[in-house]
């Protein structure tokens, strides 16, 4: 960037601050200043606001409320004459402003005004009580004011409504803005640049996992943190505010999920859990093919992974809201082979189950399986599935403590410890000890290749506890 103006802090218009909309917006100023490294930061933002008036009509209502783009007393060329004098008092600091620190780049220097016209969310200057000693505004400096500025082009739309990304880790939040600008430009160059992105995921939830591939295509398997997905509005008489989160133990599982040695697993576990659109409610999912088919007109239709990845799933929501997905891999497991080890890391990491505390369950399976003719396999299963509470599953586990010592083995297959320290401990569930030993059990029955009739999943989805 050729740096033109002495009253600018050229350190501070793209360093991290912890503010999310100021960070994304830095960071789609920096993508301009590499694109552009002779223009001056005036002509940047020239450049960026030909983008939002020629190039989107001005059509940024759900950002900057009554702004020199959004005005609608500003007709054509007027808009971009207003936000180029606008900026430029700010940059020669001749704008109404007091001596201060920035309350989102902590520098002391001059502060301007910041309302719904020119930052994300803050107040109006009619309720002067609602900013600090009766300010007109959020008082900020005039390098968070331009960083605000180029928010846009680091944002998509996401059914209906604004999403910006961020992250623990700064590397992941610069590649969402980056991304975004790439794609701005491409479709600037091809002439069909109407507006902010659209992101074409049904859910929020789907769509931090969609961004989540992009990152482990660009950055690799070594990176992580937690990543917010911030879901807003500041259109009209109701600006609003969502946030998702994915926390880090999810961010690491996800990771292992997409390693070779388990992609094909989970994909067609989390592939039969997409919940199908109004369009589709019709429509199969076939096991096999990995595709939804659906009949109209008289002729099928087949939906590729390529579309319904975008769709709302289960397991990512269940994933993004901390719930448990045991209840959904022993579904599965029961017609359909799991890699054991991906369950093993999503209890270690997620679930928090200890390491003793699995390789028991996996012991206990074995002995179930090794111990159990054929013919009363699903009696087993059945009874092990229908347990309601922990004093059942308890009995359970005694009686193969009881098989254990009439079969004459040398020595217990449940020690004290086990049962008090690992298996019925006050921080474990006795419903996550029972459905991963089902799961356990139907894996080891896919390695025989031993088929056991088809028995009714009970409580699936509970959440309740004993």
């Amino acid at each position: 960037m050729n740096k033109l103006y002495e009253t600018i802090n050229y350190e501070k218009l793209w360093s991290p601050s912890g503010d999310v909309f100021a960070d994304a917006g830095g960071y789609a100023l920096k993508y301009l200043s590499e694109r552009y490294p002779d223009k001056d930061i005036l002509e940047l933002i020239e450049y960026a606001t030909d983008i939002y008036v020629n190039k989107w009509g001005g059509k940024l209502n759900s950002f900057f409320l009554n702004s020199t783009i959004t005005q609608p007393a500003f007709k054509g060329d007027k808009k971009k004459t207003e936000t180029k004098n606008y900026f430029l008092s700010l940059l020669n600091e001749n704008y109404p402003n007091i001596d201060g620190v920035c309350r989102i780049l902590g520098i002391k220097t001059k502060l301007f005004s910041a309302g719904r016209n020119n930052s994300i969310l803050t107040g109006s200057g009619t309720f002067v009580n609602f900013h600090h000693h009766f300010e007109d505004g959020m008082m900020l400096s005039k390098e968070a004011l331009i960083r605000l500025y180029f928010l846009p082009l680091a944002t998509e739309m996401l059914t209906g409504r604004l999403c910006v990304v961020s992250s623990s880790n700064s590397v992941i939040s610069e590649l969402f803005s980056y991304d975004c600008c790439e794609r701005n430009f491409a479709n600037i160059a091809q002439n069909v640049s109407e507006g902010v992105l659209m992101n074409p995921s049904k859910n929020p939830s789907t769509a931090i996992f969609r961004f989540l591939d992009k990152i482990l295509l660009k950055i690799g398997y070594n990176c992580t943190g937690f990543i917010n997905l911030y879901y807003f509005t500041n259109f009209g008489a109701s600006p609003d505010l969502q946030i998702y989160t994915l926390p880090f133990e999810a961010f690491d599982f996800y990771r292992e999920t997409q390693k070779s040695e388990n992609k094909d697993t989970w994909q067609r576990f989390v592939s039969a859990y997409y919940k199908k659109p109004t369009e589709f409610k019709k429509a199969d999912f076939n096991n096999k093919t990995l595709t939804f088919n659906v009949l109209e007109k008289k002729e099928e239709r087949v939906v590729n992974e390529s579309e319904y990845k975008y769709w709302t799933n289960t397991i990512y929501q269940n994933l993004i809201n901390q719930k448990s997905i045991l209840p959904h891999i022993l579904k599965w497991s029961i017609n359909n082979s799991f890699n054991i080890n991906l369950v093993k890391c999503y209890l270690y990491n997620i679930i928090k189950m200890k390491k003793e505390t699995i390789d028991k369950i996996m012991t206990l399976a074995d002995f179930v399986v090794d111990n159990t003719k054929e013919a009363d396999l699903k009696n087993v299963l059945t009874k092990l599935n229908g347990i309601k509470s922990s004093s059942l599953l308890r009995k359970f586990l005694l009686k193969i403590v009881e098989r254990n010592f009439q079969n004459g083995n040398s020595g217990p297959i449940i020690t004290v410890q086990d049962y008090t320290e690992y298996l019925f401990p006050e921080d474990n569930f006795w419903k996550e000890i029972r459905d991963v030993l089902l799961i356990a059990i139907y894996q080891r029955l896919h390695e025989k290749a031993i088929k056991v009739e088809d028995i009714e999943i009970i409580n699936e989805f509970e959440d309740d506890e004993d």
